[in-house]
């Protein structure tokens, strides 16, 4: 039986450079574009799983609340680790940090994580979301990177363009199971 599986990216963060992204809260305003997102989840999740991370958590807790269906907060689902990148104010230094986790994915090149490493890790914590919730929609609200690493290695298409268009409280639908695209550097759901 094929299933819907909505990755969603969190809500915009609070952002501190004193404070590891990781840990960054939602912003107050945040998720003034939730009823955008609902109109656009078809069909409409039955269970909302999330990263840990508190953007992730906040952002999928008001996601289930609007929905009026189950949260789940599980491990795995968390953002590329770079407790140890540099800040980068400017959005250009953090963008080509970025690129160049997606064009060197066997290296660690911002972070503490390669993107190989990241895309097993959350392909394996999709998968796990999936087998422990049979419902027939599931949305799992994470971050750009991961998602987006995902999304690529399902799609075929190149995860730099996929980061670029997915915005915050964005999302992408796949089915589930679904059949990994030809070349890419990592079996997700094997």
């Amino acid at each position: 039986m094929t299933r819907t599986l909505h990755l969603i990216k969190h809500g915009r963060p609070v952002t501190d450079p004193q404070v590891p992204a990781h840990d960054w809260p939602l912003a107050d305003d945040a998720l003034t574009g939730l009823p955008t997102l609902l109109a656009a989840l078809h069909p409409r999740p039955d269970l909302v799983a999330c990263s840990v991370e508190p953007k992730a958590h906040a952002t999928a807790q008001g996601l289930a609340a609007a929905l009026g269906v189950p949260l789940r907060p599980m491990q795995g689902l968390h953002e590329q680790l770079r407790y140890t990148a540099p800040w980068r104010p400017d959005p250009a230094g953090f963008e080509a940090d970025i690129r160049r986790v997606f064009q060197f994915p066997e290296q660690v090149v911002s972070g503490e994580e390669s993107a190989r490493d990241a895309l097993t890790r959350f392909t394996n914590a999709v998968t796990a979301v999936m087998a422990a919730h049979p419902q027939p929609c599931v949305a799992v609200v994470s971050h750009g990177t991961v998602i987006s690493l995902l999304a690529a290695h399902l799609t075929g298409r190149d995860p730099w363009t996929v980061w670029r268009a997915l915005p915050l409280l964005g999302s992408m639908t796949v089915p589930w199971p679904y059949q990994p695209a030809q070349g890419t550097f990592a079996r997700p759901g094997a």
